[in-house]
């Protein structure tokens, strides 16, 4: 017979540095995104694409006050549910992330009827993740361009980022249904 396992609650040492710099879950603070310096340790070896916007895309009258997800937000959510924090582990978090991003997105846009804001979004975001300049940064462009896309899309893509944070840091955390190494496709497991 196998023992029967514990149940395992994610940790809070007190110094998890997203909580610490944004808050828990809901946060206001603007942030600068700043180049990292590898995936393997949740650093970035590309640099940020410039500008991916196409003409009339962005929305120049207010700055996205949802945190950047790189690195923070993922270190955050891998050391709360005890899990190393290293390049397997990031990437294959991001690519949940990712995937349920890239389907609320599509969701909304749906929602609004903006076809040829649909078409691009598609161009941009929905190819494979390892296809993507700097898959690292996917997420947050897919934020940006939400962001940019309709003022009436940031109420949800606000509580979107703190409900996704509440799920993956709880008790309840799907992520700690995993070894130590997340596996890539948990999206396909929903």
């Amino acid at each position: 017979m196998a023992e029967s396992m514990a149940p395992r609650k994610p940790r809070d040492s007190g110094s998890d540095l997203y909580v610490q710099l944004y808050g828990r879950p809901k946060t206001n603070t603007p942030t600068t995104h700043r180049p990292q310096d590898q995936v393997g340790d949740g650093m970035s070896s590309s640099k940020p694409v410039s500008s991916y916007w196409a003409d009339g895309d962005r929305d120049p009258t207010k700055k996205r006050d949802i945190p950047h997800l790189f690195p923070y937000f993922y270190h955050s959510v891998l050391a709360r549910n005890g899990k190393p924090v290293g390049g397997q582990n990031i990437l294959a978090l991001i690519e949940y992330i990712d995937a349920m991003l890239i389907f609320q997105g599509n969701m909304w846009i749906a929602e609004i009827d903006e076809p040829r804001t649909g078409e691009v979004f598609k161009q941009r975001f929905c190819g494979p993740l390892d296809e993507y300049e700097s898959m690292e940064h996917r997420p947050d462009h897919v934020i940006d361009f939400l962001w940019a896309f309709r003022t009436t899309v940031r109420p949800g893509l606000r509580q979107f980022i703190d409900q996704t944070y509440t799920d993956l840091t709880s008790p309840n955390s799907r992520l700690l249904e995993f070894g130590s190494t997340l596996p890539f496709g948990i999206w396909h497991r929903d």
